[in-house]
């Protein structure tokens, strides 16, 4: 996809130009480079260059200035609300000062926190979010333990910080295994169409994975939760020498510190380093916070959820999941063994 921001704006005449949903995820990708550009003079930045860094949920591009570079982000799937984004920004104002390492944002030239903007091809308005750029490189592209003790220490602090936080709005809460809003990730991993995925005994283990987590979240009760990160995993993280960046705050959500802990651990669960990784990580969060783990094979069973979760957003997601699955499975199933 890094190739696809050397698109020329599209300008002037737009006749003929294919509609939005018949395009690939990268053709949308294409096509938003104009509107950021649009957007960019709501910032009151005249950008040296524009180019695409990386997209997914949302498209980031690496906006060159001649005060340094900038990081513009814009929705492409829009599935968080301004509400969503609001508890972001807000929480990052607040960890201004605090010492802990986290992305900072600028506001628009009139003093709004983002800005929204159309451009030919486009259907909607898109939400558009301007950050100082972050150095280094992601912790999931070169791992080590001593990344993750780091990691630790940076997750512990947040959470220290999010118990004493409260959010504009009522946040995204992970009280239950699917608890995104419908409209943005509806359930489709037990319907009719979803079963020529699930064959050799992947439908069993599913059934199986869910009651043990739905009894996982029972075991929690309804005291503990607090305002998290969300999606603090390893490629959400940059190493930039000795220090370890959180960024994407956009997934921030009302849920107990060890439901946090799953979703960074997680990615890393299948590789050869994880014992090493996982332990790291752990003396780090100790020098901050108490280890918030209650029993054994607790952070499992939240790895798993997480896992259901990616498993159905993909299956939402993608025409053919295939590929993903043939993955995720086997680490269902190897995080139930440990569970």
């Amino acid at each position: 996809m890094r190739g696809a921001g050397r698109e020329r704006p599209l300008c002037g005449d737009t006749s003929g130009v294919l509609p939005w949903d018949s395009l690939t995820e990268v053709g949308q990708i294409r096509r938003l480079r104009d509107l950021a550009l649009r957007a960019l003079k709501g910032f009151g930045i005249e950008p040296r260059r524009l180019r695409l860094v990386g997209g997914f949920t949302n498209v980031v591009f690496r906006v060159d200035t001649d005060r340094g570079p900038l990081a513009l982000r814009v929705d492409l799937h829009q599935e968080h609300s301004d509400a969503d984004v609001d508890n972001e920004l807000a929480w990052l104002r607040a960890l201004e000062g605090s010492g802990l390492d986290v992305c900072r944002y600028l506001r628009a030239a009139d003093g709004r926190d983002y800005v929204y903007e159309r451009a030919a091809g486009v259907p909607g308005a898109r939400r558009c979010v301007l950050f100082h750029w972050v150095p280094g490189r992601p912790l999931g592209r070169a791992p080590s333990p001593a990344g993750y003790r780091r990691l630790g220490r940076l997750s512990a602090g947040l959470h220290e910080h999010g118990a004493g936080f409260d959010p504009p709005h009522v946040p995204l809460t992970w009280d239950r295994l699917f608890f995104w809003p419908e409209e943005v990730d509806p359930v489709v991993v037990f319907e009719p169409h979803m079963a020529k995925h699930l064959r050799g005994g992947r439908r069993e283990l599913l059934d199986a994975a869910v009651v043990k987590v739905e009894r996982a979240f029972a075991r929690l009760g309804s005291g503990g939760a607090q305002l998290v990160h969300g999606d603090l995993h390893p490629h959400n993280v940059h190493v930039c020498r000795a220090r370890v960046i959180a960024l994407d705050f956009e997934d921030v959500t009302w849920a107990h510190r060890v439901q946090d802990l799953a979703v960074t651990l997680l990615p890393s669960f299948t590789e050869p380093e994880h014992a090493s990784y996982r332990e790291a990580f752990e003396r780090g969060y100790r020098e901050v916070a108490a280890w918030p783990v209650a029993y054994a094979g607790e952070l499992e069973l939240f790895m798993a959820a997480r896992a259901i979760m990616m498993i159905n957003y993909v299956g939402h997601l993608r025409p053919d999941p295939s590929s993903y699955y043939e993955t995720a499975f086997p680490r269902l199933a190897r995080l139930l063994g440990g569970a």
